[in-house]
Protein backbone atom coordinates (compact mmCIF):
# COMPACT_ATOMS: atom_id res chain seq x y z
CA UNK A 1 0.00 0.00 0.00
CA UNK A 2 1.13 3.42 -0.85
CA UNK A 3 1.71 6.50 1.66
CA UNK A 4 -1.09 9.11 0.67
CA UNK A 5 -0.12 11.94 -1.55
CA UNK A 6 0.48 15.04 0.13
CA UNK A 7 -0.76 18.44 -1.78
CA UNK A 8 1.04 21.79 -1.03
CA UNK A 9 -1.74 24.57 -1.78
CA UNK A 10 0.64 27.52 -1.62
CA UNK A 11 2.64 25.36 -4.82
CA UNK A 12 0.47 23.68 -6.46
CA UNK A 13 2.68 23.29 -9.12
CA UNK A 14 5.47 22.07 -7.35
CA UNK A 15 6.12 18.67 -5.85
CA UNK A 16 6.64 18.73 -2.27
CA UNK A 17 9.98 18.14 -0.83
CA UNK A 18 10.57 14.86 0.38
CA UNK A 19 11.79 14.12 3.39
CA UNK A 20 15.70 13.52 4.01
CA UNK A 21 15.34 9.69 4.76
CA UNK A 22 13.13 9.22 1.74
CA UNK A 23 15.96 10.50 -0.61
CA UNK A 24 18.34 8.49 1.20
CA UNK A 25 15.93 5.28 0.32
CA UNK A 26 15.50 6.28 -2.61
CA UNK A 27 19.20 7.02 -3.48
CA UNK A 28 20.01 3.29 -2.26
CA UNK A 29 17.52 1.99 -4.59
CA UNK A 30 18.99 3.92 -7.54
CA UNK A 31 22.39 2.72 -6.29
CA UNK A 32 21.02 -1.28 -6.55
CA UNK A 33 19.87 -0.72 -9.62
CA UNK A 34 22.52 0.36 -10.86
CA UNK A 35 24.89 -2.07 -9.26
CA UNK A 36 25.52 -3.79 -12.36
CA UNK A 37 27.21 -1.04 -14.14
CA UNK A 38 29.27 0.53 -11.26
CA UNK A 39 30.48 -3.05 -9.78
CA UNK A 40 32.65 -4.09 -12.75
CA UNK A 41 33.78 -0.11 -13.41
CA UNK A 42 35.03 -0.49 -9.85
CA UNK A 43 36.61 -4.16 -10.35
CA UNK A 44 38.27 -2.77 -13.37
CA UNK A 45 39.60 0.66 -11.22
CA UNK A 46 41.19 -1.86 -8.98
CA UNK A 47 42.56 -3.98 -11.54
CA UNK A 48 43.93 -0.93 -13.60
CA UNK A 49 45.85 0.59 -10.10
CA UNK A 50 46.38 -2.18 -7.90
CA UNK A 51 47.16 -5.28 -11.19
CA UNK A 52 48.55 -3.63 -14.31
CA UNK A 53 50.52 -0.66 -13.61
CA UNK A 54 52.79 -2.63 -11.19
CA UNK A 55 53.01 -5.35 -13.38
CA UNK A 56 54.10 -3.03 -16.06
CA UNK A 57 56.63 -1.45 -13.76
CA UNK A 58 57.84 -4.54 -13.24
CA UNK A 59 57.93 -5.93 -16.52
CA UNK A 60 60.48 -2.91 -16.73
CA UNK A 61 62.15 -3.11 -14.32
CA UNK A 62 62.94 -6.54 -15.37
CA UNK A 63 63.56 -5.92 -19.00
CA UNK A 64 66.35 -3.43 -18.01
CA UNK A 65 67.97 -6.04 -15.61
CA UNK A 66 67.50 -8.59 -18.82
CA UNK A 67 69.55 -6.05 -20.58
CA UNK A 68 72.52 -5.69 -17.78
CA UNK A 69 72.75 -9.47 -17.66
CA UNK A 70 73.08 -9.77 -21.01
CA UNK A 71 75.58 -7.20 -21.34
CA UNK A 72 77.66 -8.72 -18.60
CA UNK A 73 77.51 -12.24 -19.71
CA UNK A 74 79.07 -10.76 -23.32
CA UNK A 75 81.77 -9.29 -21.51
CA UNK A 76 82.27 -12.14 -19.76
CA UNK A 77 82.43 -14.13 -22.89
CA UNK A 78 84.72 -11.20 -24.46
CA UNK A 79 87.32 -11.93 -21.08
CA UNK A 80 87.44 -15.72 -21.50
CA UNK A 81 87.89 -15.69 -24.40
CA UNK A 82 90.99 -13.16 -24.26
CA UNK A 83 92.81 -15.69 -21.35
CA UNK A 84 91.95 -18.62 -23.18
CA UNK A 85 94.03 -16.96 -26.01
CA UNK A 86 97.10 -16.07 -23.83
CA UNK A 87 97.03 -19.07 -22.25
CA UNK A 88 97.49 -20.43 -25.68
CA UNK A 89 100.18 -18.33 -26.52
CA UNK A 90 102.12 -19.02 -23.19
CA UNK A 91 101.72 -23.14 -23.54
CA UNK A 92 103.54 -22.48 -27.30
CA UNK A 93 106.71 -23.05 -27.19
CA UNK A 94 107.54 -21.57 -29.96
CA UNK A 95 105.97 -18.18 -28.25
CA UNK A 96 108.25 -18.77 -24.99
CA UNK A 97 111.40 -19.05 -26.95
CA UNK A 98 110.84 -15.85 -28.75
CA UNK A 99 110.03 -14.10 -25.39
CA UNK A 100 113.06 -15.87 -24.16
CA UNK A 101 115.56 -14.22 -26.80
CA UNK A 102 113.77 -10.76 -26.62
CA UNK A 103 115.07 -10.74 -22.71
CA UNK A 104 118.11 -12.21 -23.51
CA UNK A 105 119.02 -9.34 -26.66
CA UNK A 106 119.99 -6.01 -25.03
CA UNK A 107 118.99 -4.20 -28.17
CA UNK A 108 115.39 -5.68 -28.97
CA UNK A 109 112.45 -4.49 -26.97
CA UNK A 110 110.85 -7.20 -24.92
CA UNK A 111 108.29 -9.41 -25.81
CA UNK A 112 104.60 -9.09 -24.09
CA UNK A 113 101.84 -10.63 -24.80
CA UNK A 114 100.41 -6.97 -25.89
CA UNK A 115 103.23 -6.87 -28.59
CA UNK A 116 102.77 -10.31 -29.51
CA UNK A 117 98.80 -9.68 -30.08
CA UNK A 118 99.70 -6.78 -32.34
CA UNK A 119 102.45 -8.60 -34.12
CA UNK A 120 100.02 -11.27 -34.59
CA UNK A 121 97.48 -9.35 -36.31
CA UNK A 122 100.05 -7.78 -39.15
Amino acid sequence: MSAPLELDLERPSQPTPRAPWARVRAGGRGALLWAPVWVPLVFLGQLLVLGLRPTLAEENRLERAEAEVHARAAALRDEELGLAEEARMLADDVFRERVRRSLVDPAAEPLTLERARAGAGQ
